[in-house]
């Protein structure tokens, strides 16, 4: 029988080997469970947590420092001819203003839309003109989409606000976004709704964000929001019973300032 090789195992396999192989689990266990915590977070989003995002995010608005009792409502992907009238007439029965975070191809298609949110008193934002993510783009392309959509909406408030597709972009896409006067918004309660959860979570989600200066993020342009609607209601039942007043995000940054 020949002799085994130094650092060889009866079984063929090298020590070396053996104690790569459980480094290997180890690292993938450690992955996991980042994993696993960074979903917890997204999912639960602890009000503990945001100041950390907010300091290694410093060209996004999460939320506004304030010490009015004002929350700001807002809803991405529309106009919808279906379900963007459904919002308004919940927020006009609420007394709520709202910032609509308009897709520019779908407001060029629906003109009427834009009209009747605008005359509502709500405000208008720029959501990109196509329904996508923006990190393929050029520059150019980028800025493109940005003044096609504000030239579909007819954006004038100043300062304009921007919310990235899907909430991801470049830094370098937000500094071209600022330096043509828009700032960008994400929020502090935001329900995952374009997965389709359940209202319940939908509710408590965001109930239990409310704080004067939270931005909530919710979607009337997704498919099928009905339980997003569902959900706000109550959502604005629950903030009024706080004595908070649901105001556009312009309005909350006029009455407070970026943390």
């Amino acid at each position: 029988m020949g002799q085994l090789s130094q650092g060889a195992s009866p079984r063929g396999i090298t020590v070396d080997g053996r104690v790569k192989r459980r480094a290997a689990r180890r690292l993938l266990g450690v992955a996991l469970l980042a994993t696993a915590g960074w979903q917890l977070l997204s999912w639960t989003q602890p009000l503990w947590a945001f100041p950390i995002v907010e300091s290694l995010t410093p060209n996004l608005i999460w939320r506004v420092q304030t010490d009015q009792p004002l929350v700001a409502l807002s809803f991405d992907d529309g106009p919808d001819p279906e379900y963007t009238p459904q919002v308004l007439d919940l927020l006009a029965k609420h007394r709520a203003k709202a910032t609509f975070f308009l897709i520019g191809e779908r407001a060029a298609r629906h003109p009427e839309l834009v009209r009747r949110i605008r005359d509502s008193g709500h405000e208008i934002g720029n959501h990109y003109f196509i329904n996508g993510a923006t990190l393929r783009h050029s520059d150019r392309d980028f800025v493109g989409y940005l003044d096609r959509t504000e030239g579909a909406t007819e954006i004038s408030t100043s300062p304009k606000l921007f919310r990235p597709p899907g909430g991801v972009a470049w830094p370098h896409q937000l500094v071209l976004a600022r330096e043509r006067g828009y700032l960008s918004v994400l929020g502090s309660a935001y329900p995952h709704d374009p997965a389709h959860p359940p209202a319940w979570y939908i509710r408590w989600l965001v109930t239990k964000n409310l704080r004067p200066g939270t931005i909530v993020i919710l979607h009337d342009g997704i498919p099928d929001p009905r339980r997003s609607i569902e959900a706000l209601a109550p959502i604005l039942a629950a903030g009024n019973g706080q004595g908070l007043h649901f105001v556009s995000i312009g309005t909350l940054l006029e009455n407070g300032r970026r943390r």
